[in-house]
């Protein structure tokens, strides 16, 4: 399956396999920005697929954000792993059920089984005999010649299936029998699928927060709960895990509404989990939430603390998602002269200073865009002032790794030769971050709240005292608290170790004739790995002359 990604206002576009891996879909990520630079987001033009009603379907389909693409994978891998009979079943129940988008689709594919193949049934009278058995029987001896079987297969055939070229697929009736007693019941039958998916819904609904804390005895290892709990009952589960720092490294979150996570401090400790829960559970009963508005508001604020998040999320109906995606100060200077219902003359429209205009008003109103559109408060402008941004540096120990002369066991390269190694670990990494925005890194960050005081993650690497060090060199919007700085340490080990480190650490080197290898954050061969500000660097190595 292919799908030809492409940007707005562009004929051309660029064929992009499914399913994907994040590196080509990065590569077709890439080529489209240097191709047709778009502040418009990639999507999908067509469709190259054996099953071409997907086209109309997926035509329109956003592509890149993670969650999108990773839907499309989950989609393409489904349909080609598909029998000759399944394909007809799905044929069939895409008619039905007619999917309008890739999560829509890949519904239906997971219940394929709610559907039966009658290969035997290949026509349409054949279909109406089928259809019409229990009146048939009914009917007086010489009628039956006069019945238009042919004629009832095409008037009811979509009533419970539909005809293929290998069949009549039909959704099972065990699965569409209901009582017909009026309002009020249920299915006689129920499926075990169905069963099993409503128990699902229902565990989800049991808490905001999903915790699993990790003992130290292999005996009884895990204790695990759900929050909201009152206080006393979050302690006790503490104390049964043996416990007591705030944040404990063997501890496993999740939350039952998708993005939550991400839109709270880095580092929230149980307790403020346990604080928000307790409100995001209070307005779910009273009032619900809009959980769109909600992110996009947290995203706007960039709240620090728990309890201003806490805030955002009582107050979300005061802010209002704007009819744009994208901040633009024309469209803002005609949205805002409409709501305040100012009309000018039309002499003057042709003359009148739109982005100006709608410059100052963006400032006055507070409006910012944020992932989920532009979004601003009623009652109040947003601040978008977080104070002086701040250059920083985090560092850790570089693993140079070469197989050379070696052919079983990686030796760990040291000495004169470090210079060399510098400069070629530099080059590459400047190819490498052809690959991203200005921002380099940044882009990759969780924490959208994070992310949102993070202008740009580029990494490098120094020589300090004969011995190679990597370096993240970081630039804020305003000044970063400490457990926001913490934060920000986690997610670079993560992007280091499993993310645009892993693939670094992947690419072979060449130095003279030494083949190598640079890891940021080698845990398997590693030496003394930790991560370091740049004061911190400073008081462990000892004096601060680093040669560039």
């Amino acid at each position: 399956m292919r799908i030809f990604v492409k940007r707005e206002n562009w004929e051309d576009g660029i064929w992009m396999r499914l399913p994907a891996t994040e590196e080509e879909a990065e590569q077709v990520r890439r080529s489209l920005e240097e191709q047709h630079p778009s502040i418009m987001l990639p999507f999908i033009g067509a469709v190259d697929s054996k099953f071409p009603e997907l086209e109309n379907r997926l035509v329109g389909e956003i592509v890149f954000p993670t969650k999108n693409l990773d839907r499309l994978n989950q989609m393409a891998e489904r349909l080609g792993s598909l029998n000759g009979e399944e394909e007809m079943l799905f044929r069939a129940a895409f008619r039905l059920e007619a999917p309008y988008t890739a999560e829509q689709i890949l519904e239906t594919l997971g219940h394929l089984d709610c559907y039966r193949l009658h290969p035997e049934i290949g026509s349409f009278e054949e279909l109406g005999r089928y259809l019409s058995q229990e009146e048939t029987s009914q009917l007086s001896e010489g009628l039956e010649v006069y019945v238009d079987y042919a004629g009832i297969g095409r008037l009811r055939q979509e009533d419970r299936g539909y005809l293929t070229e290998g069949g009549y697929v039909e959704k099972r009736k065990d699965l569409m029998e209901q009582t017909e007693a009026g309002e009020g019941q249920s299915r006689e039958k129920e499926s075990e699928t169905e069963k099993r998916q409503e128990t699902e819904k229902m565990e989800k609904k049991q808490g905001v927060f999903s915790v699993t804390l990790i003992r130290e005895s292999f005996t009884d290892r895990y204790v695990r709960f759900a929050l909201p709990l009152p206080e006393q009952e979050l302690a006790e589960k503490k104390r049964q895990a043996g416990i007591t720092q705030e944040l404990p490294e063997r501890v496993e979150i999740s939350a039952s509404i998708d993005g939550l996570l991400e839109h709270l401090p880095p580092g929230s400790t149980l307790e403020e989990l346990n604080q928000a829960a307790k409100v995001i559970e209070e307005m779910e009963t009273c009032s619900g939430i809009e959980w769109k508005l909600t992110f996009a508001a947290l995203e706007a604020e960039l709240p620090g603390t728990m309890k201003e998040c806490c805030c955002i999320i009582q107050n979300h109906q005061t802010y209002e998602l704007l009819p744009f995606p994208f901040l633009v100060p024309e469209s803002y200077a005609h949205y805002h002269l409409e709501q305040e219902g100012f009309s000018l003359p039309e002499g003057l429209k042709d003359h009148f200073d739109y982005r100006r205009y709608g410059q100052e008003k963006i400032r006055e109103t507070g409006a910012a865009e944020t992932f989920y559109g532009v979004v601003v408060n009623r009652e109040h402008p947003i601040c978008l002032d977080h104070g002086e941004g701040q250059e920083l540096k985090l560092y850790s120990p570089l693993t140079l790794t070469t197989f050379a002369g070696y052919p079983l066991f990686p030796a760990l390269l040291h000495g004169e030769k470090v210079p060399t190694f510098q400069t070629v670990i530099r080059k590459e990494i400047a190819k490498g971050m052809r690959e991203y925005g200005a921002g380099g890194l940044a882009e990759t960050l969780y924490n959208r709240l994070l992310s949102g005081k993070i202008s740009s993650i580029v990494p490098d690497v120094e020589e300090h005292q004969g011995q190679l060090w990597g370096v993240a060199r970081i630039s804020t919007r305003g000044e970063l608290t400490e457990r926001e700085l913490a934060g920000l340490k986690e997610e670079w080990k993560e992007i280091v170790a499993h993310g645009w480190g892993d693939l670094f650490a992947s690419r072979t080197l060449n130095a003279g004739n030494i083949r190598f290898h640079a890891g940021f954050w080698d845990t398997e061969r590693g030496e003394n790995l930790s991560l370091m500000t740049e004061e911190e660097f400073g008081r462990e190595v000892g004096g601060f002359e680093i040669r560039m």
